[in-house]
């Protein structure tokens, strides 16, 4: 797999857990989480999520409470080392009408095992200032 492949590969996997989410449907967004992941986030992971059990049981936690949305992803950039991509990026969320929700940034960690990008790390914090 070229660099170029596995970079898209890596936005693609990510893209298909924030679709999740956008649609209001946040234990979608763990689905691509390898069974050791960890997680951390603004809203009420503030101590570490350790595992896909943890981070399915906190995404069910928050189901119905994330509305349905569409979203830009800005400045999305892959590292990659290997097996191991770092995607960085910042999540603009807007309700259907345009209204802007609150942005955040993302660092999410992939590791390539069997040939499948699986996320083993991720922390979203809010956007403080714009």
């Amino acid at each position: 797999m070229t660099n170029d492949n596995a970079e898209q590969a890596v936005l693609d996997q990510e893209r298909r857990s924030l679709d999740e989410w956008a649609k209001g449907n946040p234990i979608g967004f763990a689905e691509n989480d390898a069974e050791d992941a960890t997680y951390f986030d603004d809203i009420g992971a503030h101590r570490l999520l350790d595992g896909h059990t943890a981070m399915r049981t906190y995404m069910a936690s928050l189901q119905g409470n994330i509305p349905p949305h569409e979203y830009d992803l800005v400045d999305p950039k892959v590292q990659l080392l290997g097996d191991v991509a770092v995607l960085t990026l910042r999540y603009e969320p807007r309700m259907p009408n345009g209204d802007p929700l609150p942005p955040w940034k993302a660092t999410s960690v992939y590791h390539r095992r069997n040939g499948k990008w699986r996320r083993v790390h991720a922390h979203w914090s809010m956007v403080k200032d714009s």
